[in-house]
């Protein structure tokens, strides 16, 4: 119910949205569920969040937590904590994204996006606000994802220059990934050798194509092997990102798409190029 009202585009309609929440409630966070027994305990609360190194713009703003994912020996998971003033308005969203042990303990700060937000200034126009213009901007934090038990892999703006980085937890080294290649976000993810990112564009504002890119990390080459259309009319709530993901075998990909004027889900074989010695 809190992601409904916070952030409809990738929010989950299972309920009624309540007409009110609080801004950082201690009973509501991050759940840990046991899947047989379906005991769960919430470990990490937004009031801790809000509290945790706060700053200036967490007063009077809502919060929650969104983009959880467990590391591969299920030591660790990742989550994106946000919060803003003004929900309306994507623009205005701020960022933090954490680390911390399955029992809520060893909380760790990776990387935070406070800045100052003219958006919230009386006398901004909204409607100058693209519908991408989230996705697309300087201080956005999206789209972690491990690529083994202690490194993390984020579009971010670390040191307030945006790039994909790779994070080693609980320490401050990054690095930047494809620096002149990757210039754009996207939903990146590590083949299953690692040898081999894949990721996605979104929507060009004059074609409105998006382009599906594997990147080779050894060559840093990128490859663009498929260009997608997806019509502006499908707004901000209902468009469909391509969301690229591999097969455990890393030998096909398979992506959401509206280019055939219909929303489906397909797959592509990528085995000639990734199985391929470049």
């Amino acid at each position: 119910s809190r992601l409904q009202i916070t952030h409809p585009t990738i929010g989950y309609f299972c309920s009624e949205p309540k007409s009110w929440l609080n801004n950082a409630p201690d009973h509501d966070g991050v759940h840990v569920m046991d899947l047989e027994t379906g005991e769960n305990n919430l470990i990490v609360s937004l009031r801790d969040l809000r509290y945790n190194l706060p700053v200036k713009s967490m007063e009077n703003a809502i919060h929650w937590v969104t983009h959880l994912e467990i590391n591969p020996s299920s030591t660790r998971f990742l989550f994106i904590h946000r919060w803003t003033e003004r929900i309306e308005d994507e623009t205005c969203f701020l960022h933090r994204l954490y680390t911390v042990n399955p029992d809520g303990s060893d909380l760790y700060l990776l990387e935070c996006s406070d800045h100052d937000l003219p958006q919230l200034e009386r006398n901004f126009d909204t409607n100058m606000v693209g519908v991408f213009d989230y996705e697309k901007s300087e201080y956005q934090i999206s789209h972690p994802t491990w690529r083994d038990d202690t490194h993390v892999m984020v579009w971010s703006p670390h040191n307030e220059v945006i790039h994909y980085h790779l994070y080693q937890d609980k320490t401050d080294n990054v690095s930047i990934i494809g620096k002149d290649i990757l210039t754009e976000n996207g939903h990146m993810t590590y083949s299953p050798d690692k040898k081999w990112l894949l990721t996605d564009t979104y929507p060009d504002e004059a074609t409105n194509d998006r382009d599906l890119i594997l990147f080779n990390i050894k060559e840093e080459k990128s490859y663009v092997i498929g260009t997608f259309n997806a019509g502006p009319d499908l707004g901000k709530i209902n468009r469909c990102d391509l969301h690229p993901r591999w097969n455990r075998q890393g030998t096909q990909v398979c992506i959401d798409s509206v280019h055939e004027m219909q929303r489906q889900l397909y797959i592509i074989d990528v085995e000639g190029l990734t199985k391929k010695d470049i």
